[in-house]
């Protein structure tokens, strides 16, 4: 289909050249008299004005016909080239994801996992249809990874960016292993990190507003500035936790029941 729209328009194009040469040759030709033969009263210099006028009204509308070819020529181009463009990008998305993938499943090099993370962050950026499956890959890489302490430097950095920036659905952590994670400023709204182990956790400033905290560890937590409205924080615990008057908590939740500290 394309090969034969491609045929038609080289087609059109050389007939509309054909054309324009037809035209000009007439113009410089017997065209001009031939229109002016059923004129009379013409003096001969009003004759050879006229004739001249009808010759330079020919070649005004070949070079406008021109112009505008020449005009839906560029633009055909630069669409192609755009298409070739989106294309080349396209490819290159799919090739960087498709390797960091592979770099986050090497069970030998922390460095190459850790490629792998900032290599993912990098094609979310780029990419945005593509982070939703970002999300959910470095989510299940944190939960299969975070399972003891010291945490891994590459499920930190997963951890990093994840919650710095806006994805769509929710980031799940459940579980995750991160007590004295460095995580203030997390914007982790809806998270879910029921049963998370964040003992300890940096969690100022942090977004958390309906978040899944039930069953999280969050004793000894920093939660000063922290939005946790409307957060789910059913069975968990928060002794030691340090908060300041900034920080914001779900509707009937008292601080000293819960053995939260102000500081």
């Amino acid at each position: 289909m394309r090969l034969t729209l491609r045929v038609l328009g080289w087609i059109a194009v050389v007939l509309l050249a054909a054309v324009m040469i037809v035209i000009v040759a007439l113009s410089f030709g017997p065209l001009p008299a031939k229109v002016l033969s059923n004129t009379t009263g013409l003096s001969v210099a009003e004759r050879i004005k006229a004739e001249s006028d009808i010759r330079t009204s020919l070649l005004q509308a070949v070079a406008g016909t021109l112009l505008v070819v020449g005009a839906v020529t560029a633009w055909r181009q630069m669409m192609i080239a755009r298409g070739q463009h989106r294309l080349s990008r396209r490819t290159a998305v799919t090739e960087a994801f498709t390797k960091a993938v592979e770099q986050l499943g090497d069970a030998e090099s922390s460095a190459l996992r850790l490629g792998g993370v900032y290599s993912l962050d990098r094609v979310a950026a780029d990419d945005p249809a593509e982070a939703r499956r970002i999300r959910e890959i470095l989510s299940a890489f944190v939960r299969e990874r975070a399972v003891s302490t010291p945490v891994p430097r590459d499920v930190i950095a997963a951890v990093s960016v994840l919650a710095a920036r806006e994805w769509p659905g929710k980031v799940d952590l459940s579980r995750a292993e991160l007590s004295g994670a460095e995580l203030g400023g997390a914007h982790l709204p809806g998270g879910i990190l029921a049963g998370a182990n964040l003992t300890g956790a940096k969690l100022n400033r942090a977004q958390l507003r309906h978040a899944d905290l039930r069953g999280a560890d969050l004793r000894e937590a920093d939660l000063r500035s922290a939005d946790l409205r409307d957060t789910v924080l059913e069975d968990a615990r928060l002794s030691g936790a340090i908060a300041d008057s900034a920080t914001r908590w779900p509707p009937g939740f008292v601080m000293a029941d819960n053995g939260v500290r102000l500081a």
